[in-house]
């Protein structure tokens, strides 16, 4: 098996971005969501309806876990005071306005990495 790389650089329209080591496939498919620390942020990677997605783990409200809790219904509900959002696209359901965070993800075989600046 071979080494994994810490970070992978592409180039799209003459725009340079780095790529971080997340985590592998398999990591993820026990139980389809988990939580990274990459540098200075908390990661929420988890798989919804057939693709692997990234939010911010920290709530909008005063910074708890929101993937603490398994998704239910297509929602995150956060541990400390239950603000709530979208599996779909990190929309706040409880405060429209306040979404988290979204991270580009790149997948190379069975390893994903984070855009930790996009």
């Amino acid at each position: 098996m071979s080494e994994t790389p810490e970070k992978i650089v592409r180039e799209y329209d003459g725009k340079t971005v780095e790529y971080v080591f997340l985590a592998h496939k398999d990591e993820l498919a026990a139980n389809r969501q988990l939580t990274r620390w990459v540098g200075e942020h908390d990661i929420l990677l988890y798989e919804y309806e057939g693709s692997i997605r990234a939010l911010s783990n920290v709530c909008r409200h005063f910074g708890g876990p929101v993937g603490f809790h398994q998704a239910k219904d297509g929602v995150f509900t956060c541990l400390w005071h239950c603000w709530q959002y979208s599996c779909e696209d990190g929309a706040c359901i409880t405060q429209p306005r306040l979404p988290l965070r979204r991270y580009p993800l790149l997948i190379e075989g069975d390893d994903i990495y984070v855009d930790l600046l996009g």
